[in-house]
């Protein structure tokens, strides 16, 4: 029987036997150019309903929502400052900032 799902997930349940089944995700978020994304996950074992989340990964290091919003929040701060400051004109060929998707 497959998991109820949250309205975030995109797993493909059914494919899987077990615990591996048991595990919703939603769509990455790449945040980086190198490959680090962000996914927010939750596990419930169908038996018990007994919920392990849902947690946001960011690379291999898992925050609670709370503790995601939290980050965000301080990186928004950092861009804000870096805003404010003058600077000179990127060089061409410069990384921009990243963006979601493949």
């Amino acid at each position: 029987m497959a998991p109820r799902c949250p309205d975030w997930c995109v797993a493909p349940h059914g494919r899987y036997r077990g615990e591996e089944d048991w595990i919703h995700f939603g769509e990455p978020l790449r945040l980086t150019r190198d490959g680090i994304r962000a996914q927010l996950c939750l596990s419930v074992d169908p038996a018990t309903g007994v919920h392990d989340g849902p947690h946001v990964l960011i690379g291999a290091t898992e925050y609670s929502p709370v503790a995601a919003a939290a980050l965000g929040r301080a990186l928004t701060g950092l861009a804000e400052l870096g805003l404010e400051t003058p600077s000179p004109a990127a060089p061409p060929g410069s990384p921009d900032l990243p963006v979601s998707g493949p």
